[in-house]
């Protein structure tokens, strides 16, 4: 679909200024576009999450290049996770006369919470789909998964391409990516870490660290082989981490080793392992600018951390928030445990009705409280049963507690269920210790959605595809998609002569044990095939 502003018109500039965490606004000279920018003060995932470093004052930099009526003006929001699609910053924006890019995703939340937006126009694009800008495209490519609903963003002006993936998990797309658009003068991508595992789980320290160090290194070695086949002029860390200012999730900062590593340390391992690579890693803070046409780096940004400074910074960051989390303590009060897990179980209840796979869950889930342990809810998956316990009475389960008032704010509606995963107020529990994506889905995701995350993972079963690939000098046949959410093997690599990795998640299959995925359920056909 062309844009109503489309045109082969423009010069030859495109700058980029880095907003903070995803946020990103790009500039030629005959257009603006502003991506993800999460500026609010009030943080994100009912004030869980906070930007780092504080970008917050940027806001009158973008409110002041999207009113500006010399040039064609585009806001482009990624998906509806809330570091990314900060509602009180675009509600609080009076100049709407731009144009609203959306992916066009199967669950219309995102296009519905903007329906009534005030602004010029309102753009669905469908994955790959090429939207006209005045001198250059841009183009959009969607990962419609469920449990990843995200969409990463291609633009084309001045004589210049940006690739801006953010979170979202197509790593097994870029060598077409690449081989269809040519030279990518900027790459920017996830490096940190942002689900609820193993923040949120009750680990020995020791176990912790070793999980922890192991994800880290997953999603750096990741970055490293996207960058391999990007090959950039310019790499931009991007998508986290995030800083925790509540009381109580501030200790997360300061542990010696977890999911949320800061830029870096990822600079620091790319220098290992790519050091012969001629792709530039700037560290851009909030206020910093890329020009993409010189190469040139300004460093405009007036909130700086370095290693030294950081528990500094977080500490001085915190103060000032807490009076905001003493007040809001008080003003949720109590709740009656009993009152609110009646209303729960009708919930989880409707949730099971829409689990198409709940026969394939044969271990049950325990929902409860961490201010009331004493009752709980227990998910029969088997036959779709919810009912009253006082106590877990099986070996095997899973279990997820949470503060009263958060679960409250779910069930009142002020939060999805794919937020309050983000919230990391929750603890959790597994015996075995094993993913299982499917109690995944049964909490992250609302009713409709299970009923199509089922569907899509019937379909990734019933694709018959294989391919061959070589691992310590022997060939296997595999099954060409990952089991998890469909990853294309195909662009997956070989670790310790043994492992095929899957570029979307990094699960890693064990090829001389026939594709067994030793951290996760479920595997890959991987059969061995001897030489004659």
């Amino acid at each position: 679909m062309p844009g109503r502003n489309g045109g082969n018109g423009g010069g030859r500039r495109l700058r980029i200024t880095a907003l903070g965490h995803a946020g990103f606004l790009v500039e030629t000279d005959a257009a603006i576009i502003v991506a993800d920018p999460w500026l609010s003060p009030s943080g994100a995932f009912d004030a869980a999450w906070f930007q780092f470093p504080r970008n917050h004052h940027l806001a009158a930099l973008v409110q002041e290049k999207l009113a500006d009526q010399r040039k064609a003006r585009y806001l482009y929001i990624s998906h509806e996770h809330k570091d990314h699609f900060d509602t009180p910053f675009l509600d609080s924006l009076e100049c709407r006369d731009f144009t609203v890019l959306l992916p066009h995703f199967h669950r219309p939340a995102l296009a519905q919470a903007l329906a009534d937006y005030r602004c010029n126009e309102l753009v669905l694009l469908d994955d790959r789909q090429e939207f006209e800008i005045p001198g250059g495209t841009l183009k959009l490519y969607l990962d419609d998964a469920e449990l990843n609903r995200d969409s990463a963003m291609l633009l084309k002006a001045g004589g210049k391409t940006f690739l801006n993936l953010n979170d979202c998990r197509i790593n097994d797309a870029l060598p077409v990516i690449r081989r269809e658009e040519g030279h990518i003068d900027v790459f920017a991508m996830q490096f940190s870490g942002a689900n609820w595992h193993p923040v949120c789980y009750d680990y020995a320290p020791e176990q912790y660290e070793r999980i922890s160090k192991k994800k880290v290194l997953a999603k750096f070695n990741a970055v490293a082989e996207a960058i391999k086949v990007v090959s950039p002029t310019f790499y931009l860390p991007s998508a986290g981490p995030p800083c925790f200012l509540d009381p109580m999730l501030v200790h997360i900062n300061f542990e010696k080793t977890n999911i949320f590593p800061r830029s870096w340390e990822l600079t620091r391992y790319l220098e290992r392992r790519l050091p012969d690579s001629t792709t530039a890693c700037p560290e851009l803070m909030p206020g910093d600018v890329l020009d993409v046409s010189d190469g040139s780096l300004s460093e405009e940004g007036t909130e700086r951390v370095d290693e030294s400074g950081y528990r500094q910074y977080i500490e001085a960051y915190a103060a000032l928030y807490a009076g905001f989390f003493h007040a809001r303590q008080e003003r949720y009060g109590t709740w009656q445990p009993l009152a609110l897990l009646g209303r729960l179980e009708e919930v989880l209840r409707v949730k099971l009705e829409a689990l198409d796979l709940h026969d394939r869950v044969t271990i049950p889930l325990y929902v409860g409280f961490t201010d009331a342990p004493d009752v709980m809810l227990r998910v029969n998956f088997v036959d779709r049963e919810v009912s009253v316990c006082r106590e877990m009475e099986c070996e095997n389960f899973y279990q997820i507690q949470a503060p009263l008032w958060e679960v409250a704010r779910v069930l009142e509606g002020q939060l999805s269920w794919d937020d309050f995963a983000h919230t990391f107020r929750l603890r959790l529990n597994r015996d075995p210790d094993v993913y299982q994506t499917i109690i995944s889905a049964f909490i992250r995701l609302e009713p409709p959605d299970l009923k199509r995350f089922c569907e899509k993972v019937l379909n990734v079963e019933s694709r018959q595809e294989r391919i061959m690939k070589e691992a310590n000098g022997s060939r296997y046949l595999v099954d060409r998609y990952c089991p998890h959410q469909g990853g294309d093997l195909q662009y997956g690599w070989i670790e310790d002569d043994r492992y095929l990795v899957c570029p979307r998640h990094g699960w890693r299959f064990d090829l001389e044990k026939d594709g067994e995925c030793l951290a996760n359920a479920g595997g890959v056909h991987a059969v061995c095939l001897q030489d004659d």
